[in-house]
């Protein structure tokens, strides 16, 4: 079942908020700044996980449908501190690929009438 990819305004300003908020702990896991989960960043993830579960719950489904990496399940694997280098990078590139993910979503049309094929070559690359 395709899953809906149209989204609310305070939905994707949440979709803005979790892309920084992994980039931002992504950089602090590279930079190894000692703030790890304690950062503001993770204090921002955990924070999105409490207020907004059930939407992240829907992206999850969506990531899934799409082989993507599911934010939720993330957010949840930020809590164990990474012992060396391989599992750091491991959690950057997982950071990478959701921010990547949640992005796209951001870009999508807020109106799912429009047709693909209605656009410009331009309006279509994002």
């Amino acid at each position: 079942m395709a899953l809906a990819l149209a989204f609310t305004d305070i939905e994707r300003e949440q979709l803005g908020i979790l892309v920084n908020n992994i980039c931002v702990f992504a950089t602090q896991l590279i930079r190894l700044d000692g703030r790890g989960v304690e950062g503001r960043a993770g204090a921002n993830l955990f924070k999105v996980r409490r207020e907004h579960d059930e939407f992240l719950r829907r992206l999850d489904e969506i990531a899934r449908e799409h082989g993507e990496e599911p934010t939720l399940r993330l957010i949840e694997d930020l809590t164990r501190t990474p012992s060396d280098v391989a599992q750091i990078l491991t959690l950057v590139r997982r950071c990478l690929a959701a921010s990547a993910f949640l992005g796209h979503l951001i870009a999508q049309r807020s109106q799912p009438s429009i047709a693909v094929h209605a656009m410009t070559q331009e309006q279509r690359l994002h």
